[in-house]
């Protein structure tokens, strides 16, 4: 053992010596903007590799003006003339002394705020990397979150001007719900807003990340019910809003004695006993669920997450996936 120990230090030791012998770079140049920008070993050039992976994803030797380069995003940059995207000078009419990017994604300058079209766009000269986002307003753009932005005039939404929401009173309450004066808004994706119906506005708050309540309700999107596939806003009633749980498994909630997964009430569920146990299993005192089904047999005082071994188990059976797949 101690032999097979020294010899992985000294494997190990020999692999670091090799990567740091021919490793190109002489540090980053912005460590806080960018892990990709990177000074040559001489300090004489400016290197460009994603993530520093230049074994896998390669590395490409810029031609920049040293004095002036700066780091503006994780793949955004500039020096005294030109912006870049990544590797390559960005052929866009970018107004350079004032071209700057925000929350690292976002490029503008004192004129336009644009849009990365294709993000190979710094691998062919073919590619048409940026447009205009149209009326975007430079000067007061301000990017709310990673769908959602403002500026003095509009909202927009994946960059594109949002219309059908009042601008003045718009917010966004958590990562899949938003809201104006006019109504609460579910958005996924490129999916249209869904207004949800009778929902008391002034009382809506967030619970999660993915979860909403008013004052009767909680709400929240799933997408199964059952075996089937649906994209459907779920209303859950409440007495106490102290006795909402969540837990790891997104689809399982508690909410006053019930237990519900992905919206389905499950009726046999003892909510005072019940407890998630990992990866879509759950047991409560009566019964181990998978998936929000009860296992048949499966014994829930003995049923147990094997971290090591990356088993479930109870005292008489292994099982996966919910099922039996051999005898203890």
């Amino acid at each position: 053992m101690t032999l097979a120990i020294i010899f992985l230090i000294v494997v190990s030791l020999l692999v670091y010596g090799i990567y740091r012998f021919f490793n190109p770079f002489g540090g980053l140049v912005n460590e806080q903007i960018s892990n990709s920008y990177f000074y040559s070993r001489d300090k004489e050039h400016i290197v460009y590799s994603p993530m520093g992976n230049w074994f896998e994803l390669g590395k490409t030797e810029m031609n920049v003006d040293l004095g002036s380069f700066q780091v503006l995003g994780n793949d955004y940059a500039k020096d005294g003339e030109h912006a870049y995207f990544k590797s390559r000078e960005i052929d866009y009419n970018i107004d350079v002394p004032s071209f700057k990017v925000i929350e690292g994604y976002v490029p503008m300058d004192k004129n336009h705020v644009y849009v990365l079209v294709d993000s190979y766009y710094y691998l062919s000269n073919n590619s048409k990397g940026f447009r205009i986002l149209e009326d975007a307003d430079p000067n007061t753009y301000l990017q709310l979150s990673y769908d959602f932005a403002k500026d003095k005039n509009y909202v927009f939404r994946n960059n594109k001007k949002l219309t059908e929401v009042d601008y003045e009173s718009f917010e966004i309450i958590n990562d899949e719900f938003c809201k104006d004066r006019n109504g609460i808004y579910h958005y996924w994706y490129h999916k249209p807003l869904q207004k949800i119906d009778s929902i008391t506005i002034s009382e809506t708050l967030s619970l999660t990340s993915y979860c909403i309540r008013d004052n009767e309700n909680v709400f929240f999107r799933t997408e199964r019910m059952g075996q089937e596939s649906i994209n459907q806003i779920m209303r859950i009633p409440f007495d106490n809003p102290d006795e909402i749980k969540f837990f790891d498994e997104k689809a399982l909630i508690k909410i006053d004695d019930k237990i519900y997964f992905d919206g389905n009430f499950l009726s046999q569920a003892d909510a005072s006993s019940f407890e998630e146990v990992a990866f879509g299993y759950a047991k409560d005192m009566n019964h181990v669920y998978f998936l929000g089904k009860i296992i048949d047999g499966a014994d829930p005082r003995t049923f147990k997450y094997d971290e090591i071994d990356y088993i479930f188990y109870d005292k008489n059976n292994v099982y996966e996936g919910g099922k039996v797949v051999k005898k203890r």
